[in-house]
């Protein structure tokens, strides 16, 4: 008997729920998949399905639709809700993330014929396989050793092994279609777990995710935020959470961090170990002496180096050099911009403490931080900003002896434009507008660039005949209704709107104010 895969049962349970047909290319959509990947799913089906007197149509320009009665279609969603006659295909990716995981959290070989009847592939894709998840390893300081009568095993730092989990759970990894995912309502989410009877390495997976209780720990890192006084970022609890989450199950499991003896000793000294103790307390259901001072010095490195949402009590308190290189950095970024004002902006002094000393942190204890969790990115608008900020990195790494990624350079760059923009409104002298369309629309296109942008300040409407080079010469901005002359928008910065201000128009006087 044919047995239909997972995909396959899934494309016809949303067959099942239609009552019209459907395009390849909307199945596609709803399952995140490609219009020739259901296409080839639907020839597979075929047979599967006449061998129960249902005929599958497919129609240019009507679509994918089921040929059966009531009475079938109802025993059909009886069965294909069966894992009884169901297959497993995974995809490469899903099966070496899988093979990565396996290898990962084992201590001792496995055999190379295990590993080919666990995933129920060919032992030329499971030697594939192993390459490509070595190449990855390796990028984690972790070595793939692969011995004749030894086994596969992986070797290296328990921190490192344990960065390397979170990171293939949270699917920072070169393989595709992540298996996994950290949500706030329902803590790590294994994507195939409905499908765990189904092969042996998938319920192997399930066994081990499960025993991660990522929400156990998001209360935790919350009292955590409580007792520090101060909040994470979302996606920074996710990540947490997930890191501690790994980091108890393996304490129980007898596997500790190495942390040097220094660090342990600068992280007992900070308010924040207590912390940390009191959190290795909790992680598990009952209290344990397992957990070593290089597992609790993980948890302190992690809470002090994650993002932030608002700047932590504390802060500039721990070393004098932080405090000597923020005012550094405010020094420089009032030279940059020539405005004095800058070096007291407060939420500037915030914004700079807020990112740059968690970074310097992550760097000093080697953490790895999700890229999704800051995927800045900036466009050609913001040279002299991105420029600014990396003379400001270049400042850091003198101070502290670390160089700030690409992220967070652009990170300090917005940071910049956003102070630039408070004291902006501050230079606006004259904003004229020019409506040459009446009193009425004029008053009308003015009354709603007043309420719309009140930090354009007074605005002063001029006829078109009256706009001379001399007086757009003296404005800020000028707000048109129609084209200029070129002499006219080579002196000042000219925006043409819609006398009814458009949305379009809103969005390009936005765009110059930020």
């Amino acid at each position: 008997m044919v047995s239909l895969t997972t995909r396959q049962r899934d494309i016809l349970q949303i067959l099942l729920a239609s009552s019209v047909p459907l395009g390849t290319a909307d199945i596609a959509r709803q399952m995140n998949l490609s219009p020739r990947q259901v296409n080839y799913s639907l020839k597979g089906m075929q047979y599967w399905l006449s061998q129960k007197d249902i005929r599958l149509h497919q129609r240019p320009g009507v679509g994918v639709e089921l040929e059966c009665s009531p009475e079938q279609s109802k025993i059909l969603a009886s069965e294909i809700a069966s894992k009884s006659s169901l297959q497993l295909i995974l995809s490469s990716g899903q099966r070496q993330q899988l093979l990565a995981l396996m290898l990962l959290t084992q201590d001792e070989p496995l055999i190379l014929l295990n590993l080919q009847q666990w995933a129920e592939v060919s032992r030329a894709t499971i030697l594939k396989d192993l390459d490509e998840i070595e190449a990855w390893l390796a990028s984690w300081e972790l070595a793939l050793i692969r011995k004749p009568n030894f086994g596969i095993v992986v070797e290296g730092k328990e921190f490192c092994r344990q960065q390397a989990m979170a990171a293939l759970v949270w699917g920072e990894i070169p393989f595709s279609d992540p298996i996994a995912e950290m949500t706030h309502t329902e803590g790590l989410v294994f994507d195939l777990e409905s499908d765990a009877g189904l092969l042996p390495i998938v319920a192997q997976a399930e066994q081990t995710l499960s025993a991660w209780n990522t929400q156990r720990v998001v209360g935790q890192v919350a009292n955590a935020e409580e007792q520090l006084g101060g909040r994470f970022t979302d996606d920074a609890v996710l990540h947490i959470s997930l890191v501690l989450a790994i980091l108890a199950q393996r304490v129980t499991t007898g596997h500790h961090l190495e942390i040097k003896q220094k660090t342990i000793d600068w992280l007992k000294s900070l308010p924040v170990w207590q912390v940390a103790r009191l959190i290795s307390m909790r992680l598990v259901w009952s209290p344990s002496d397992d957990w070593q001072d290089s597992d609790i010095a993980g948890i302190a490195m992690h809470l002090l180096a994650a993002e932030r949402s608002e700047i932590w009590p504390g802060d500039l308190d721990r070393d004098q050099s932080n405090v000597l290189l923020i005012e550094q950095l405010l020094d420089h970024i009032g030279e940059a911009y020539n405005q004095s004002s800058l070096k007291e902006d407060r939420t500037l002094r915030d914004g700079l403490t807020n990112h740059i000393i968690p970074a310097c942190l992550r760097l000093r204890f080697r953490l790895w931080l999700p890229s999704t969790l800051t995927p800045t990115s900036l466009d050609e608008s913001y040279q002299f900003e991105y420029k600014t900020a990396q003379e400001l990195a270049a400042i850091v790494k003198d101070v502290m002896g670390v160089q700030l990624p690409e992220n967070e350079v652009n990170n300090l760059a917005l940071l910049l434009r956003a102070a630039y923009i408070r004291i902006r409104p501050y230079r606006f002298n004259q904003v004229i507008v020019v409506c040459p369309s009446g009193m009425a629309t004029a008053q009308l296109l003015v009354a709603r660039l007043e309420a719309r942008f009140p930090r354009l300040g007074t605005l002063k409407v001029v006829s078109l005949r009256k706009l001379s080079p001399e007086l757009a010469k003296s404005a800020d901005l000028i707000l048109t209704t129609v084209p200029l002359q070129k002499n006219i928008q080579a002196l000042v910065e000219v925006i043409q709107v819609h006398p009814l201000l458009m949305p379009e128009d809103v969005d390009a006087i936005t765009r110059f104010l930020s």
